[in-house]
């Protein structure tokens, strides 16, 4: 039985492609439709970020960007070194911001800016002529609002046929979150509503059309210094399941089945890949992968 489950998730995972999962199966728990999934993360997992306003300056250099949620908050960030906006006009060959925060965008064309403002979710409005984007970003924002389909319809809409909608999210992994979490302790901003993980940027994309392809999180300077210690930890545990008969995943060693929920079910990567406090998500229409 081990190995006819096993077999199957690989005969799934063999014939899965960047098709809507329900394209296959009607269950989303079922092997076609979890070897899509994996598929599509193994895909997507890029190395770790080590600055995220130089990733977004580097994306957005000498590109027609929008950039959605521009003003961050309130205008008393204008001045502060890490505004992102800034950064990104000065780096983009063009570049308009949205907003939803009238009185803040109209001191932020005062000072020479190019923004509008209005509410994506109730249509593109005055952004329609602007398009198309090479890149659409946003930064800080869905762990904000209560309905991201407005963000996935305008990229739909408005991306280049291979531009890029790049997010950047709270991640939901990180270590002092998730500690907080269980200690039933406040760790969010007040007007935080939803954490996005891989997955679901994944079907969320897809829903939309559009295809997850990239996913990673921006290094976590603690968790660098302390990475040599956890590679003495990972080595002693290595040798310590091997001495037993076992690797490290807990099968036997020299099995050539290996069962789905351990090996398949998510794809393997380094462990400490994800314990970075932010989550960059980079989504395309499909085939500009």
């Amino acid at each position: 039985m081990r190995h006819s489950r096993s077999a199957d998730f690989a005969a799934a995972l063999d014939t899965a492609d960047r098709r809507r999962w329900s394209d296959g199966t009607h269950d989303p728990n079922g092997p076609m439709a979890i070897a899509h999934r994996a598929r599509t993360l193994q895909a997507a997992w890029m190395p770790q970020i080590p600055d995220r306003i130089r990733f977004l300056v580097d994306r957005c250099r000498g590109k027609n960007v929008l950039d959605i949620g521009c003003v961050a908050h309130e205008s008393s960030r204008f001045d502060d070194p890490g505004w992102l906006h800034r950064h990104i006009a000065e780096a983009a060959d063009s570049c308009i911001g949205v907003d939803v925060l009238d009185e803040d965008v109209a001191l932020m064309r005062s000072a020479g800016y190019d923004a509008v403002a209005h509410d994506l979710s109730t249509g593109l409005g005055p952004i329609a002529a602007r398009a198309p984007f090479d890149v659409i970003v946003a930064g800080e924002l869905i762990e904000h609002v209560g309905n991201l389909d407005f963000l996935f319809t305008t990229a739909r809409d408005c991306l280049s046929r291979t531009g890029q909608l790049i997010l950047t999210t709270p991640n939901p992994y990180a270590p002092a979150r998730v500690r907080a979490g269980q200690r039933g302790v406040v760790w969010e901003n007040a007007d935080h509503v939803a954490y996005l993980f891989p997955s679901g940027a994944a079907e969320l994309s897809e829903r939309h059309g559009l295809v997850l392809t990239g996913a990673t999180t921006v290094a976590d300077r603690m968790a660098e210094r302390a990475e040599p210690l956890r590679a003495l930890k990972r080595a002693i545990r290595a040798s310590a399941w091997k001495n037993v008969g076992y690797d490290t995943a807990g099968d036997r060693c020299g099995h050539a089945a290996v069962r789905p929920g351990l090996r398949h079910r998510l794809p393997l990567v380094r462990r400490d890949r994800f314990l970075g406090e932010t989550f960059v998500y980079v989504i395309q229409l499909p085939g500009r992968g």
